[in-house]
This record gives C-alpha cells, sequence and structure tokens, in this order.
C-alpha cells in the first residue's frame, strides 16, 4: 500500500510529500526577492509616506501616541517600532522600509508553513499566489502597515492552529497567544478581528469536544485581549474613530446600513479584494465565488476550527465596517488575502479529490487548471509592474539637484501635491521649508482649488527673479485638457525664462527667470 506521507496519493490532495520541498522552496525564494527588489531601488516616499515620515521625525515617542499630523492614522505600536529604526539607522527610506520587509518576508514563512501542513499540494495555490501578487510585494517595501497587518494575522492564526490540537494544545500556548495577542493589537489595527475570530472558533470548539482545553482558559484569553484593545481604544483608535477628514474621507469605504441600501457597495467592495489579490478578469470574478463556497464548506468539514477562524475574520472586519469604524477598500483589505488564498486551495484541493478517484484527466482540468490560471494573472501583474519599477524614482532626486544647483537668492515653489515629500527631504538637503525664499503650496483634495491657487502663486512670484518649481505626479489640473503637467509648464514657459530643469520618474523640477 502506498504511504501517502513519503509519495503522492491521486486521491488524497492534502497531503504533501519530502520530493515536493523543492517547490515550496522555490516559491519562498522567488517571494523573498521579488520583495527585496523594490526596496533596494530606494524610491523616494510617495505623499502618504512622507506624511508618516514627517510625524516620525517631528515627534518623540510620547507624542506619537496623540492624534498625527498631515491626516494620517497608524497603530501606536508600528509607530514605536519605525521611530526606533529611525533612531538606530538614521532618518532615510532603507531604514523606515526596514520592518514592513522584515513583515513581508516573514508572512511568506508563515503562509508556506500554514499552507503546507494544513492544505498539502493545494496550498501551492496559495503560496504562489501569495508570493508573486505585487500588492504584497508592493506593500513590503512601503512606510505604512499594511504589510505587518497581513503578517500579523497570520502569526496570529499559526498560534492558533496549536490550540486547535487537542493532543498538543496546553496552557503554555494559551498563554503565549495571549501575551503574543496582546502586544499585536497595538502593532496592527485589524488584528482584532483576527482575535475574535478565534475567540469564537475556540469557543464553538469547546462546546463540540467536551474534553477540550478548560473554558477558564478561553475566558482568560478573550478577557486579555479586550483589556489590551480597550486600552488602546482609550489612548487612540477613539481619536482615529473621531477624525472628521478620515470619516469623510473613506466614506464610500464603509458598509452600508442597512445593507440592502446600497446593494453595489457589496460587489464593488469584491472587485476591490478581486483587483488587490487575484484579478478582476471575467473568468475570475465568477470562478472564485464557486472556490469560496467549495472551499469553505469543505474545511467546516476536515477542520472545523480553523475554518470558523479564516472564515470569521472577514465578517469580523464586515461588522467593524458597518459601525463606520474601519473602512474596506484597496489596502486596507491587504489582511484578508491570507484567508482568501487558503480558502480558494481547499476549495481546489477538495475538486481533485472528489474527482481524482473517478477521472483523474477531469480531475487535474478542473483543479490543476483553474490554479494555473487563476495564479498566471498576478505574476503577469508583477512582471510588468517589477519592469516599470526604477531606482531613484520620486522627489528627492529633483531636491538633491536643487540642492546642487541653487544660488543664494533662488525662490523655490513646491506643488501642492509635493507638499508632504518636500517637508520631508528638503531638510535633508540643506533646504529649509520655512521663510521667504520657500513657498510650499498646502495640499488640497480638489484640483479646482489647487489650480486657482497656482495662478495666484505665480502672480506673487512673477517679477522674484530665479524661482525653482517642484512637481510630483499632477493627476489633474482642474479641467485642463491634455497632459496635467504639461499645461503648468506651459504657463511658466509664457511667463519665464527656463534656466535649468532635472526630469526624473514621477517629479520634475524647473527653474525659470520670472521679469
Amino acid at each position: 500500500m502506498t504511504d501517502p506521507k513519503s509519495s503522492f496519493h491521486p486521491t488524497n490532495f492534502h497531503k504533501w510529500t519530502p520530493k515536493s520541498n523543492i517547490l515550496w522552496w522555490a516559491l519562498i525564494a522567488a517571494g523573498v526577492l521579488l520583495r527585496l527588489y523594490p526596496y533596494f531601488l530606494q524610491r523616494s516616499f510617495w505623499a502618504d509616506e512622507a506624511s508618516l515620515a514627517l510625524n516620525l521625525v517631528e515627534r518623540n515617542f510620547a507624542q506619537l501616541i496623540l492624534p498625527l499630523n498631515y491626516q494620517q492614522g497608524a497603530p501606536i505600536g508600528f509607530l514605536f517600532i519605525e521611530k526606533l529604526s529611525m533612531i538606530l539607522l538614521g532618518n532615510n527610506e532603507y531604514a523606515l522600509r526596514l520592518f514592513p520587509l522584515a513583515a513581508g518576508i516573514l508572512a511568506l514563512f508563515l503562509m508556506v508553513s500554514i499552507a503546507r501542513e494544513h492544505f498539502g499540494m493545494s496550498g501551492l495555490f496559495a503560496v504562489t499566489v501569495f508570493a508573486f501578487g505585487w500588492n504584497l510585494i508592493y506593500y513590503s517595501s512601503e512606510l505604512k502597515q499594511y504589510s505587518s497587518d497581513a503578517a500579523l494575522l497570520l502569526l496570529l492564526v499559526a498560534l492558533a492552529l496549536r490550540l486547535l490540537k487537542p493532543e498538543t494544545a496546553s496552557a503554555r500556548d494559551f498563554i503565549l497567544l495571549g501575551a503574543v495577542g496582546s502586544l499585536v493589537i497595538w502593532v496592527s489595527h485589524p488584528s482584532f478581528f483576527s482575535l475574535a475570530a478565534i475567540g469564537v472558533a475556540l469557543l464553538v470548539e469547546k462546546l463540540f469536544r467536551k474534553n477540550y482545553a478548560p473554558l477558564s482558559w478561553i475566558l482568560a484569553l478573550g478577557v486579555a485581549w479586550l483589556a489590551s484593545f480597550g486600552l488602546q481604544y482609550l489612548v487612540s483608535l477613539r481619536h482615529l474613530a473621531s477624525d472628521g477628514f478620515l470619516q469623510s474621507y473613506w466614506g464610500k469605504a464603509f458598509m452600508p446600513m442597512p445593507p440592502w441600501s446600497n446593494k453595489t457597495w457589496f460587489f464593488n467592495t469584491y472587485l476591490s479584494m478581486m483587483d488587490l489579490s487575484i484579478s478582476t478578469e471575467m473568468i475570475a470574478i465568477y470562478l472564485v465565488p464557486v472556490l469560496l463556497v467549495i472551499g469553505g464548506v469543505s474545511l467546516l468539514v476536515r477542520k472545523r476550527g480553523f475554518a470558523l477562524i479564516l472564515i470569521l475574520i472577514p465578517v469580523m472586519a464586515l461588522a467593524a465596517s458597518a459601525l463606520q469604524k474601519y473602512p474596506l477598500k484597496g489596502r486596507f483589505m491587504l489582511f484578508l488575502i491570507p484567508p482568501l488564498l487558503l480558502i480558494l486551495s481547499e476549495g481546489l484541493g477538495r475538486i481533485y479529490e472528489f474527482l481524482s478517484a473517478r477521472n483523474r484527466p477531469l480531475a487535474f482540468a478542473l483543479s490543476a487548471l483553474p490554479a494555473l490560471w487563476l495564479a498566471f494573472f498576478p505574476a503577469l501583474v508583477t512582471f510588468y509592474e517589477t519592469r516599470a519599477l526604477q531606482p531613484n524614482a520620486g522627489l528627492r532626486p529633483m531636491i538633491e539637484h536643487i540642492a546642487q544647483h541653487r544660488a543664494a537668492d533662488d525662490v523655490i515653489y513646491s506643488y501642492q501635491s509635493a507638499e508632504p515629500p518636500f517637508r520631508y527631504y528638503a531638510p535633508l538637503f540643506g533646504i529649509q521649508t520655512e521663510g521667504d525664499n520657500v513657498v510650499i503650496a498646502p495640499s488640497t483634495p480638489s484640483k479646482k482649488q489647487a489650480l486657482e491657487r497656482f495662478f495666484k502663486d505665480l502672480d506673487k512670484l512673477q517679477g522674484r527673479g530665479r524661482v525653482w518649481f517642484v512637481f510630483t505626479d499632477i493627476v489633474d489640473c482642474g479641467g485642463c485638457d491634455g497632459d496635467p503637467q504639461a499645461f503648468y509648464v506651459a504657463e511658466l514657459e509664457e511667463r519665464g525664462i527656463l534656466l535649468d530643469q532635472s526630469n526624473g520618474i514621477g517629479a520634475n523640477a524647473y527653474l525659470y527667470e520670472l521679469p
């Protein structure tokens, strides 16, 4: 009889073989290299990153507890880690992106560990998409908390899975999960959804397995997590929840109440999740729900507690969104990618197991081929995105050029979309951000107001002599036709004489004599 632990058995797709180790390690190596590549390109901080970096530069640890400036919000623990990294390694992109990078790589190893142990060969699908998914790669090299959100979700799930094994669960495992969960709440806002899902799953297991761990252990976990969450809410979260700008900015990302008042929100949110994780190709949009249902039911039968955790995490996130506490759109849903991929892997594996004993070619066609098809789209996107990446992209090279070529009396004008990165990078190159010779247009979400402000500022600058104009990506110019930045440059051409320019990727600097 064939030993399923030593070779692949066609009717047990959830087993893995020692010979398949090379596949797992190959995916790990590819995923790590893909995450390292954009990190070492040293791209400049874009607006949101620079805004968060400014808070880290301008504040000490105690002040980071207070509501942040520049319309930013981040977990206190994440801010403390970044501040410590800045102190130890310096104020630069490498230092401030190091923790997201480490989290992205840790998430990859955790994903492999969970997928290989609990899903076997079918878990290769989850790991492949996770390793090659562009958004997971990109946010592993960005000064934001989304990469660590995904990593800490997987860490909590991995620790919870140890408690779901009745033969190995111990008081030490409960203490470890309790301590880690209480700390993680301070580093990742959506980690509370994972902890809530784990708590419910453990209670359900207690109801169905009378000889399971004592109820007091489970309740102690809940008390510890709620106490930590409550303290963090008083210190930080309540300020974020009441921030008028953030509430307005993300208003459309909250689940409508009652749900039937805006049914299209659910489909749009699903599309946003698909765009973030797999693809918005028509076949993927309709295939994924089918696989999720099959995978969810299969996992509930096979590993009830594990299934409840994976299913309840997005349910908890929806509940928070319905309460207007957590926006569900784009990068804010990055932490939901691991549960999605794992359930999809279960669905693909179940299809193969069910059909392989009857018709192996059909089983392959209905499981392996869809898996390859769904994994192809993320890999293709990553291929094009990595090719488009350029070293030293963004505003930093422009500021450096100005610092090297400006005269003592030169005026520097920063367009409104460049405000946060300009304020961050200018002091690093000896350029003061205050004074008569520096004009920084304040950021505004209104493109029309930005255009009006530009013309008013230009009128004031006329006659000041040599003026440097700094631009970052301009996506709109308040209704003008054609290339937005070309519109602004054309206006400068009419008013002055071009003396120097530095054209970069995503940013430009022009020196004009304004007589």
